[in-house]
Protein backbone atom coordinates (compact mmCIF):
# COMPACT_ATOMS: atom_id res chain seq x y z
CA UNK A 1 0.00 0.00 0.00
CA UNK A 2 2.51 2.52 1.03
CA UNK A 3 4.55 1.86 -2.36
CA UNK A 4 1.56 2.35 -4.41
CA UNK A 5 0.79 5.98 -2.42
CA UNK A 6 4.69 6.59 -3.00
CA UNK A 7 4.13 5.92 -6.47
CA UNK A 8 0.71 7.94 -6.94
CA UNK A 9 2.26 11.13 -5.42
CA UNK A 10 5.62 10.91 -7.77
CA UNK A 11 3.37 10.93 -10.78
CA UNK A 12 1.39 13.89 -9.24
CA UNK A 13 4.74 15.42 -8.31
CA UNK A 14 6.21 15.56 -11.56
CA UNK A 15 3.89 17.66 -13.23
CA UNK A 16 4.29 20.42 -10.41
CA UNK A 17 7.94 19.96 -10.25
CA UNK A 18 10.34 21.88 -7.86
CA UNK A 19 12.57 24.21 -9.62
CA UNK A 20 16.37 24.35 -8.73
CA UNK A 21 16.82 26.77 -5.68
CA UNK A 22 19.86 28.66 -4.12
CA UNK A 23 21.16 28.39 -0.77
CA UNK A 24 22.62 31.62 0.55
CA UNK A 25 23.14 32.78 4.38
CA UNK A 26 19.81 33.65 5.87
CA UNK A 27 19.39 30.42 4.83
CA UNK A 28 21.12 28.83 8.23
CA UNK A 29 20.03 28.85 11.93
CA UNK A 30 20.93 32.01 14.04
CA UNK A 31 21.48 32.20 17.54
CA UNK A 32 18.45 30.87 19.49
CA UNK A 33 17.52 28.99 17.41
CA UNK A 34 16.26 25.20 17.95
CA UNK A 35 16.08 22.25 15.32
CA UNK A 36 14.81 19.18 16.64
CA UNK A 37 16.45 15.79 14.85
CA UNK A 38 16.33 12.56 14.65
CA UNK A 39 19.31 10.04 14.43
CA UNK A 40 20.01 6.57 13.05
CA UNK A 41 22.70 5.16 11.64
CA UNK A 42 20.24 2.64 9.35
CA UNK A 43 19.39 3.69 5.39
CA UNK A 44 16.08 2.85 4.31
CA UNK A 45 15.88 -0.05 1.39
CA UNK A 46 16.01 1.06 -2.13
CA UNK A 47 18.10 4.55 -1.76
CA UNK A 48 21.49 5.36 -2.86
CA UNK A 49 23.69 7.99 -2.06
CA UNK A 50 24.68 7.46 -5.73
CA UNK A 51 21.91 9.59 -6.95
CA UNK A 52 22.88 12.93 -8.21
CA UNK A 53 22.03 15.69 -11.20
CA UNK A 54 19.30 17.89 -11.78
CA UNK A 55 15.94 17.48 -11.12
CA UNK A 56 17.16 14.47 -8.82
CA UNK A 57 14.21 12.45 -6.45
CA UNK A 58 15.98 10.85 -3.01
CA UNK A 59 13.09 8.55 -1.19
CA UNK A 60 14.15 8.79 2.66
CA UNK A 61 10.54 8.85 3.99
CA UNK A 62 11.67 5.37 5.63
CA UNK A 63 14.15 6.23 7.82
CA UNK A 64 13.17 5.57 11.34
CA UNK A 65 15.02 7.04 14.43
CA UNK A 66 17.01 6.08 17.04
CA UNK A 67 17.10 8.62 19.09
CA UNK A 68 16.08 12.19 19.27
CA UNK A 69 18.33 15.53 19.69
CA UNK A 70 17.36 19.22 19.90
CA UNK A 71 20.17 21.15 18.04
CA UNK A 72 20.82 24.86 19.51
CA UNK A 73 22.51 27.52 18.41
CA UNK A 74 24.31 29.88 20.82
CA UNK A 75 25.20 33.25 20.91
CA UNK A 76 29.07 33.77 20.93
CA UNK A 77 28.31 35.98 24.40
CA UNK A 78 26.55 32.89 26.66
CA UNK A 79 29.36 30.58 26.66
CA UNK A 80 31.49 32.51 29.11
CA UNK A 81 33.42 35.93 29.26
CA UNK A 82 36.55 34.45 27.77
CA UNK A 83 35.12 33.30 24.29
CA UNK A 84 32.72 35.98 24.69
CA UNK A 85 35.71 38.34 23.62
CA UNK A 86 38.25 35.81 21.86
CA UNK A 87 35.48 35.31 19.21
CA UNK A 88 33.55 38.85 19.42
CA UNK A 89 31.94 39.61 16.46
CA UNK A 90 33.92 42.85 15.55
CA UNK A 91 34.80 43.45 11.33
CA UNK A 92 39.16 43.89 13.12
CA UNK A 93 38.66 40.64 15.25
CA UNK A 94 40.20 37.41 13.13
CA UNK A 95 38.19 35.07 14.79
CA UNK A 96 35.21 36.42 14.53
CA UNK A 97 31.87 34.40 15.33
CA UNK A 98 28.19 34.81 15.16
CA UNK A 99 27.34 31.61 16.25
CA UNK A 100 28.33 28.68 18.60
CA UNK A 101 27.41 25.51 19.15
CA UNK A 102 27.81 22.72 21.93
CA UNK A 103 30.71 20.16 20.41
CA UNK A 104 31.66 16.83 21.52
CA UNK A 105 34.45 16.33 24.39
CA UNK A 106 38.38 15.86 22.88
CA UNK A 107 41.30 14.36 24.15
CA UNK A 108 44.89 15.79 23.93
CA UNK A 109 48.04 14.98 24.93
CA UNK A 110 48.22 11.30 23.33
CA UNK A 111 44.86 11.21 25.36
CA UNK A 112 45.97 11.88 28.43
CA UNK A 113 44.63 15.30 28.88
CA UNK A 114 40.82 15.13 28.90
CA UNK A 115 39.45 18.61 26.75
CA UNK A 116 35.91 18.93 27.72
CA UNK A 117 33.39 21.91 27.65
CA UNK A 118 33.67 22.23 23.88
CA UNK A 119 32.26 25.02 21.96
CA UNK A 120 32.65 25.56 18.27
CA UNK A 121 32.21 28.92 16.55
CA UNK A 122 31.02 29.62 13.39
CA UNK A 123 30.89 33.07 11.28
CA UNK A 124 27.94 33.29 9.03
CA UNK A 125 28.56 36.29 6.36
CA UNK A 126 27.18 36.59 2.87
CA UNK A 127 30.21 35.19 0.85
CA UNK A 128 30.12 31.89 3.63
CA UNK A 129 29.90 29.76 6.51
CA UNK A 130 32.91 29.22 8.08
CA UNK A 131 34.02 27.38 11.28
CA UNK A 132 37.06 30.05 13.16
CA UNK A 133 37.47 27.83 15.81
CA UNK A 134 36.64 26.12 18.76
CA UNK A 135 36.85 26.62 23.01
CA UNK A 136 37.52 23.58 25.70
CA UNK A 137 38.77 23.26 28.99
CA UNK A 138 42.04 21.78 29.16
CA UNK A 139 43.43 20.95 32.78
CA UNK A 140 40.98 23.06 34.46
CA UNK A 141 41.52 26.22 32.03
CA UNK A 142 39.30 27.70 29.71
CA UNK A 143 41.19 27.51 26.43
CA UNK A 144 40.22 29.66 22.91
CA UNK A 145 41.60 27.85 20.15
CA UNK A 146 41.46 29.54 16.85
CA UNK A 147 41.71 27.37 13.50
CA UNK A 148 44.93 29.68 11.58
CA UNK A 149 42.98 29.02 8.18
CA UNK A 150 39.41 28.88 8.90
CA UNK A 151 36.99 25.81 7.91
CA UNK A 152 34.86 27.07 5.03
CA UNK A 153 31.79 24.54 5.45
CA UNK A 154 29.52 26.45 2.77
CA UNK A 155 30.49 28.87 0.29
CA UNK A 156 27.49 31.44 -0.75
CA UNK A 157 25.97 31.51 -3.34
CA UNK A 158 25.45 28.03 -3.30
CA UNK A 159 24.15 26.57 -6.67
CA UNK A 160 24.37 23.40 -8.41
CA UNK A 161 27.20 22.58 -9.98
CA UNK A 162 29.38 24.45 -7.42
CA UNK A 163 32.74 23.19 -6.34
CA UNK A 164 34.96 24.85 -3.79
CA UNK A 165 37.47 23.35 -1.14
CA UNK A 166 39.44 24.86 2.29
CA UNK A 167 42.28 23.86 4.10
CA UNK A 168 42.30 24.44 7.75
CA UNK A 169 44.28 23.86 10.70
CA UNK A 170 44.35 24.42 14.59
CA UNK A 171 47.12 24.10 17.41
CA UNK A 172 47.01 23.29 21.09
CA UNK A 173 49.37 23.71 23.56
CA UNK A 174 48.89 21.31 26.76
CA UNK A 175 51.44 22.46 29.64
CA UNK A 176 53.63 20.35 30.40
CA UNK A 177 52.31 17.65 28.43
CA UNK A 178 52.88 18.40 25.14
CA UNK A 179 51.10 19.92 22.20
CA UNK A 180 48.68 18.88 19.46
CA UNK A 181 48.43 19.78 16.13
CA UNK A 182 44.79 19.24 13.41
CA UNK A 183 45.00 19.99 9.81
CA UNK A 184 42.08 19.30 8.05
CA UNK A 185 41.30 19.76 3.85
CA UNK A 186 37.77 20.08 2.84
CA UNK A 187 35.74 19.58 -0.23
CA UNK A 188 32.63 20.89 -1.44
CA UNK A 189 30.35 19.99 -4.31
CA UNK A 190 26.77 20.57 -4.81
CA UNK A 191 26.02 17.87 -6.80
CA UNK A 192 22.54 17.43 -7.23
CA UNK A 193 18.97 19.26 -6.94
CA UNK A 194 15.62 18.31 -6.64
CA UNK A 195 13.12 16.58 -4.32
CA UNK A 196 13.67 15.08 -0.88
CA UNK A 197 11.13 12.73 0.63
CA UNK A 198 11.73 12.43 4.64
CA UNK A 199 9.57 11.43 7.43
CA UNK A 200 8.93 14.99 8.15
CA UNK A 201 7.34 16.21 4.45
CA UNK A 202 8.56 16.31 0.79
CA UNK A 203 11.87 19.31 0.55
CA UNK A 204 12.75 21.29 -2.91
CA UNK A 205 16.55 20.94 -1.81
CA UNK A 206 20.26 21.18 -3.06
CA UNK A 207 22.76 18.40 -2.43
CA UNK A 208 26.04 19.29 -1.01
CA UNK A 209 28.81 16.80 -0.96
CA UNK A 210 31.64 17.37 1.16
CA UNK A 211 34.97 15.33 1.09
CA UNK A 212 37.21 15.73 4.30
CA UNK A 213 40.83 14.34 4.93
CA UNK A 214 43.60 15.48 7.17
CA UNK A 215 46.16 14.64 9.72
CA UNK A 216 46.80 15.09 13.58
CA UNK A 217 49.97 14.92 14.57
CA UNK A 218 50.97 15.44 18.68
CA UNK A 219 54.19 16.22 20.87
CA UNK A 220 54.51 14.43 24.28
CA UNK A 221 56.87 16.08 26.28
CA UNK A 222 57.87 13.29 28.56
CA UNK A 223 58.80 11.07 25.80
CA UNK A 224 60.48 14.22 23.84
CA UNK A 225 58.69 13.02 20.77
CA UNK A 226 56.20 13.77 18.03
CA UNK A 227 53.56 11.02 16.27
CA UNK A 228 51.88 12.30 13.23
CA UNK A 229 48.91 10.01 11.82
CA UNK A 230 46.32 10.36 9.02
CA UNK A 231 42.85 11.11 9.55
CA UNK A 232 39.94 8.47 8.34
CA UNK A 233 38.33 9.64 5.09
CA UNK A 234 34.68 10.91 5.20
CA UNK A 235 32.37 12.37 3.12
CA UNK A 236 29.15 14.53 4.55
CA UNK A 237 26.08 14.44 2.12
CA UNK A 238 23.66 17.16 3.09
CA UNK A 239 20.64 18.18 1.61
CA UNK A 240 19.97 21.99 2.06
CA UNK A 241 16.74 24.03 1.52
CA UNK A 242 15.75 27.56 1.85
CA UNK A 243 14.76 28.68 5.30
CA UNK A 244 15.91 24.87 6.31
CA UNK A 245 18.60 26.58 9.31
CA UNK A 246 20.32 23.17 9.15
CA UNK A 247 20.50 19.82 6.86
CA UNK A 248 17.20 18.55 6.21
CA UNK A 249 19.33 15.02 6.29
CA UNK A 250 22.65 14.82 6.57
CA UNK A 251 24.52 11.00 5.86
CA UNK A 252 27.99 10.90 7.25
CA UNK A 253 30.11 8.36 5.65
CA UNK A 254 33.77 6.53 6.13
CA UNK A 255 35.23 6.06 3.06
CA UNK A 256 37.55 3.06 2.18
CA UNK A 257 38.77 2.63 -1.51
CA UNK A 258 35.23 2.79 -3.43
CA UNK A 259 33.27 1.55 -0.14
CA UNK A 260 31.63 3.69 1.91
CA UNK A 261 29.98 2.81 5.24
CA UNK A 262 27.33 4.92 7.08
CA UNK A 263 28.41 6.12 10.65
CA UNK A 264 25.73 8.98 11.11
CA UNK A 265 22.37 9.97 10.08
CA UNK A 266 20.71 13.13 11.12
CA UNK A 267 17.31 14.32 9.82
CA UNK A 268 14.97 17.44 10.46
CA UNK A 269 11.96 15.86 12.60
CA UNK A 270 8.77 16.78 15.16
CA UNK A 271 9.14 15.23 18.60
CA UNK A 272 8.49 11.32 18.48
CA UNK A 273 7.73 9.62 21.60
CA UNK A 274 10.66 6.63 21.30
CA UNK A 275 9.14 4.56 23.84
CA UNK A 276 5.74 3.66 21.97
CA UNK A 277 4.16 3.61 18.54
CA UNK A 278 6.87 4.15 16.17
CA UNK A 279 9.90 2.57 17.93
CA UNK A 280 7.68 -0.67 18.91
CA UNK A 281 5.91 -0.81 15.26
CA UNK A 282 8.58 0.32 13.16
CA UNK A 283 6.12 -0.91 10.14
CA UNK A 284 4.20 2.76 9.70
CA UNK A 285 0.28 2.58 9.47
CA UNK A 286 -1.12 1.63 5.61
CA UNK A 287 -2.52 5.22 5.14
CA UNK A 288 -3.73 7.33 1.99
CA UNK A 289 -5.64 10.78 1.86
CA UNK A 290 -7.97 11.70 -0.78
CA UNK A 291 -8.65 13.57 -2.96
CA UNK A 292 -4.75 14.29 -3.79
CA UNK A 293 -5.03 16.97 -5.38
CA UNK A 294 -8.11 18.66 -3.86
CA UNK A 295 -9.12 21.97 -4.60
CA UNK A 296 -10.11 22.39 -1.34
CA UNK A 297 -9.33 21.48 2.14
CA UNK A 298 -12.01 19.07 3.12
CA UNK A 299 -10.00 15.48 2.51
CA UNK A 300 -10.26 12.09 3.95
CA UNK A 301 -7.40 10.23 5.57
CA UNK A 302 -7.82 6.13 5.43
CA UNK A 303 -6.58 4.01 7.67
CA UNK A 304 -6.46 0.91 7.01
CA UNK A 305 -4.59 -0.74 10.35
CA UNK A 306 -7.01 1.52 12.58
CA UNK A 307 -10.56 1.29 12.73
CA UNK A 308 -11.24 3.44 15.68
CA UNK A 309 -9.28 5.21 18.25
CA UNK A 310 -7.56 9.46 19.01
CA UNK A 311 -5.02 10.02 16.62
CA UNK A 312 -2.67 13.25 17.04
CA UNK A 313 -2.08 15.17 13.38
CA UNK A 314 0.32 17.56 12.24
CA UNK A 315 0.05 19.61 9.20
CA UNK A 316 3.75 20.46 7.74
CA UNK A 317 5.07 23.34 4.98
CA UNK A 318 7.03 21.92 2.54
CA UNK A 319 9.98 24.08 4.35
CA UNK A 320 9.01 21.44 7.56
CA UNK A 321 7.18 24.20 9.72
CA UNK A 322 4.44 23.05 11.50
CA UNK A 323 1.43 25.03 10.78
CA UNK A 324 -1.15 22.90 12.43
CA UNK A 325 -1.34 20.45 15.28
CA UNK A 326 -4.06 18.82 16.64
CA UNK A 327 -6.20 15.51 17.75
CA UNK A 328 -9.14 13.79 15.91
CA UNK A 329 -10.90 10.38 16.51
CA UNK A 330 -10.86 7.99 13.22
CA UNK A 331 -14.18 6.14 12.72
CA UNK A 332 -14.28 3.35 10.84
CA UNK A 333 -10.60 3.81 9.86
CA UNK A 334 -10.96 7.43 8.60
CA UNK A 335 -10.54 11.01 9.68
CA UNK A 336 -12.35 13.50 8.03
CA UNK A 337 -10.35 16.58 7.67
CA UNK A 338 -12.13 20.00 7.36
CA UNK A 339 -9.25 22.02 9.26
CA UNK A 340 -7.27 22.89 5.79
CA UNK A 341 -9.69 25.53 4.36
CA UNK A 342 -7.66 28.48 5.02
CA UNK A 343 -4.53 27.10 3.89
CA UNK A 344 -2.67 28.22 0.31
CA UNK A 345 -2.29 26.50 -2.52
CA UNK A 346 0.77 24.02 -2.33
CA UNK A 347 2.36 20.92 -1.01
CA UNK A 348 1.85 20.18 2.34
CA UNK A 349 2.68 16.87 5.00
CA UNK A 350 0.61 15.65 7.11
CA UNK A 351 1.66 13.41 10.43
CA UNK A 352 -1.02 11.24 11.41
CA UNK A 353 0.27 9.07 14.67
CA UNK A 354 -2.11 6.86 16.29
CA UNK A 355 -1.69 3.72 18.76
CA UNK A 356 -0.41 1.50 16.31
CA UNK A 357 2.31 3.78 14.82
CA UNK A 358 2.49 6.62 12.45
CA UNK A 359 1.74 7.46 9.23
CA UNK A 360 3.32 10.81 6.83
CA UNK A 361 1.74 11.62 3.31
CA UNK A 362 2.01 14.02 1.15
CA UNK A 363 -0.73 16.45 -0.07
CA UNK A 364 -0.84 18.90 -2.73
CA UNK A 365 -3.65 21.19 -2.63
CA UNK A 366 -4.78 23.72 -5.91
Amino acid sequence: MKKIITLVFCLTFSVYSFSQITIGTADFAAAGDTIRLSVTNTVPANTSLATNGANAFWDYSGLVPNSQDVDTSLAVTSTGITYAIFFANLPFNPNRANIAAKGANLAGGGGAVPITDVYNYFYNSSSNYKQVGFGANISGVTTPIPYGSKDIVYSFPCNFGNIDSSDSDYSISIPSQGAAVGQQHRVNHVDGWGTLITPLGTFNTLRVVSELTGKDSVFISSLGFGLSFPRAKTREYKWLTTNGKVPVLQINVNVNGQNETVTSIRYKDIYRDLTVGLANNPQPIDAKIFPNPSNGGNVTLELSTLKNGQCELGVYSINGTLLKSFTKDAVQGRIVLDELNELASGYYTINVRGELGTASLNWLKR
